[in-house]
């Protein structure tokens, strides 16, 4: 399936970033920075890059076509210390489709949502042949004029009282009010590009004549389940996957989809049983003969549909009549042994016993997450302790410098190892842990919860059989009654199955109750013309 990772982040200076670092390290080429007069070397393999491309507005002027150029004119723009130079993105492409099938959509992408909009856009297309093509993308953060001159960030305004007049705040200077020339940094922006990504992806799989297709909200805000996300493999577990040797990673990923799937399946299934359930009681309330539908029996529906067929097959071969009504019988009889199992006799008891079994779902769905998640956070500890023990010497390197400009020196060249150091220290003081952290414990509590996890499949797998013979209870009903615990689509419409079913049960119905009627009036007809037939011979 296509992979949702859509990331967005800016580069600061204020975070010792910088921007042609940034780029050289999507070129996997060095560039010159004017800026501080320091070649940028990537520290990563070019083979991995396969399209580049710097993307421009109209306005925008024909020289910054070349990156090193772009890039040096934003430095050069930018006067703060602690400025922001570009925004940056990494999002996977869909590996279902082929090279140049994604190459046409991330550009048509980017400039639709970026480029049209004033944007200058740098492309890279990296492909490791790992199953896991992607693009980096660094786009400009200030607007340009017609001429192709940088415009202000920000314009600040005086703030006006009803009259028109300026007002002065309380130590007598006239208030302001600074805001944002353009709207690129809204904050909805990040909602609106990842899902016109979603839209564009699922029009290129469409396209492409694949079935797949991607939603990029979060599980919670799909409002299907709360599954689990998987972990990321990382360039060592995803080589080796790759190459078909298995992963301690790749394994749990594979064991995390496989949990998904059956817990996704519950649900969805509770779900649509609910909605069937009161679907058969509304129905149910609109036949006279039923006083009420609570106390309705399961069990008559389901022999009533046996009658039914038995008196359709009246005129069979006896072979083929026992063995189809052999048949019918075995399922239903199934049905009815589950449901005298666990006390469902009416629809009020089957609707008690699944909210019982939604009930064990969430418990089960809660359980599954809290362990996974716990797992997650002890690799990331884990990391972060290893990450704190291999940059220390660089991190007490930049602790013991004092002169200020070597100081800032030295944290521009190692910018990625010190922000590493940092985040990890910020994870572990998150966690209430300092470095160093106890591995040994934390490797002995993950092999508890894993093996905890794995005591927990066969009751997920004994409600999935729970569900399934209800589904059999449904399939049964629906033939008696047509229009019973209809399914629906996520809108609530009744969806294409579910009409074609009931279309197909009606006329199979109705043909059954005819030919009923016609075996039982054929006999008197037959009748009343031999009457007919001796009295015209009584008369000649």
């Amino acid at each position: 399936m296509p992979c949702p990772h859509y990331s967005i982040s800016v580069v600061s200076r204020g975070s010792g970033q910088s921007v042609m670092a940034a780029a050289s390290y999507c070129l996997g080429q060095k560039l010159y920075s004017a800026h501080d007069g320091k070649w940028k070397y990537p520290h990563s393999s070019p083979q991995r890059v396969r399209y580049t491309e710097v993307m421009l507005p109209p306005n925008a002027p024909a020289e910054y076509a070349d990156r090193q150029t772009l890039w040096n004119a934003v430095d050069e723009a930018e006067k703060r210390a602690d400025a922001q130079t570009a925004r940056r993105f990494v999002i996977t492409l869909p590996k279902e489709l082929t090279y140049e099938q994604n190459l046409s959509l991330i550009r048509a992408y980017c400039q639709a949502q970026f480029v049209s909009k004033g944007m200058i856009c740098d492309l890279y297309y990296h492909d490791e042949h790992d199953g896991n093509p992607h693009v980096h993308l660094l786009l400009t953060m200030r607007a340009m004029d017609e001429q192709g001159r940088w415009l202000p960030k920000t314009k600040t305004t005086y703030v006006l009282d009803e009259n028109g007049e300026r007002i002065r705040g309380k130590n007598g200077r006239w208030l302001r009010d600074r805001q944002n020339t353009v709207d690129w940094s809204n904050p909805q922006n990040g909602e609106i590009w990842r899902h016109e990504w979603e839209v564009a992806q699922n029009k290129a799989l469409e396209a492409a004549g694949r079935p797949e297709r991607i939603d990029m909200r979060s599980y919670e805000r799909q409002g299907i389940i709360d599954l689990e996300p998987q972990i990321h493999l990382g360039p060592e577990s995803a080589a080796l996957e790759h190459k078909g040797i298995p992963t301690t990673r790749g394994n749990r990923n594979r064991e995390i989809k496989r949990v998904n799937a059956i817990i996704a399946s519950l649900q969805k299934s509770i779900a649509a049983l609910v909605e069937w359930l009161q679907g058969i009681k509304e129905t149910l309330t609109r036949h006279e003969t039923i006083s009420n539908p609570d106390d309705y029996n399961l069990g008559e529906v389901l022999l009533s549909y046996l009658d039914l067929r038995k008196a359709d097959r009246e005129f069979w071969a006896h072979k083929a009549q026992t063995k189809a009504s052999l048949k019918d019988l075995q399922a239903v009889h199934n049905a009815i042994t589950f449901l005298q199992a666990r006390k469902i006799d009416t629809v009020h008891t089957l609707v008690s016993y699944l909210s019982r079994t939604g009930a064990r779902l969430n418990e089960l769905r809660r359980t599954v997450h809290s362990k996974e998640q716990r797992i997650r956070d002890i690799d990331a500890l884990l990391a972060a302790d290893k990450t704190i023990h291999d940059l220390h010497p660089v991190y007490d390197e930049y602790s013991s410098i004092r002169w200020k400009g070597a100081k800032e020196r030295f944290a521009t060249t190692h910018a990625d190892e010190l922000e590493q150091y940092k985040k990890a220290q910020r994870l572990l003081h998150k966690f209430g842990v300092s470095h160093p952290i106890d591995r040994k414990s934390l490797h002995a509590e993950k092999a508890q919860l894993e093996q905890e996890g794995e005591v927990l499949r066969p009751d997920v797998e004994a409600v999935q059989a729970e569900l399934d013979e209800l589904k059999t209870v449904r399939y049964w009903v629906r033939k008696v009654i047509p229009d019973a615990l209809p399914s629906r689509t996520e809108s609530g419409a009744s969806s294409l199955r579910n009409t074609l079913e009931e279309s197909q049960n009606t006329n199979e119905l109705e043909n059954l109750l005819d030919r009923t009627a016609k075996q039982v009036i054929a006999p008197q007809q037959e009748e009343v013309h031999r009457e007919a037939y001796r009295q015209r011979n009584e008369t000649l």
